[in-house]
């Protein structure tokens, strides 16, 4: 029994450090990707066209967005007073030109990552609170209660944060700004829970899932980015 739960013991660390993301296909680059993954499209909207293509010989995600937004889901259900960290590759073809941070006329990027979250809705404001309960009920059941929300920009420095335009439970942060390289893979790594209490001053509930996306509907513009080697671990102490 001893010899038992002494494997158990050190089999914890490793189980803890397991990434939580599927991967996006367990087929050939051009397969269709793997479930749990789905397309997140937004109502009345064109969506922007994904597909997995091989790129540096692994399989990729390829977005490309003409005038359109969209992204693509990895629902999820995890503790969130946990310190997950959020890898991922990303890098992208173009800049957005009309793009600007934080405004309704301006909100597209070039690339961008949600991480949907989940609080008690007794600790949300009232009127947060009563937007949430109707947005559930009449549009989507499974609507987060907050979201981060890292962009890459090409107008505000990295590290720029603001509330969405839209909406105060959306928290933008700016991850690569105008002097980031084009066509080069640049590598990101975010501690969500520490951004999470940053954002909105206490760890989320639950992590509901995370989406990788590109979006051009509000400039009209077109933009082609991908993304590579998703993980979300609990490292080991």
């Amino acid at each position: 029994m001893r010899a038992l739960l002494l494997g158990l013991a050190l089999l914890a660390p490793l189980a803890q450090a397991q990434n939580a993301l599927t991967p996006w296909t367990a087929g050939p680059p051009q397969d269709e990707w793997s479930a749990p993954w789905r397309l997140a499209d937004i109502p009345k909207l064109k969506p922007s066209a994904r597909s997995l293509v091989e790129q540096d010989g692994r399989a990729v995600l390829r977005i490309q967005a003409d005038a359109a937004a969209g992204g693509l889901l990895h629902p999820l259900d995890l503790p969130g007073d946990q310190p997950w960290q959020l890898s991922w590759q990303w890098r992208s073809e173009q800049r957005l030109d009309q793009a600007r941070f934080a405004t309704r006329e301006g909100d597209d990027y070039a690339a961008r990552v949600y991480v949907l979250l989940d609080y008690p809705l007794a600790s949300l404001p009232f009127l947060t609170r009563q937007k949430l309960r109707l947005a559930r009920t009449f549009y989507d059941s499974s609507l987060p209660a907050a979201t981060l929300s890292y962009v890459w920009d090409n107008r505000v420095a990295p590290g720029t944060h603001a509330r969405s335009a839209y909406t105060e439970q959306v928290e933008m942060l700016a991850l690569r700004g105008p002097e980031a390289p084009l066509g080069q893979w640049l590598t990101e790594t975010r501690d969500l829970r520490a951004d999470a209490i940053a954002a909105f001053g206490s760890a989320p509930q639950r992590i509901l899932g995370v989406v990788f996306a590109a979006d051009s509907d509000n400039t009209g513009e077109r933009v082609e980015s991908f993304f590579a080697e998703a993980q979300l671990r609990v490292e080991a102490p």
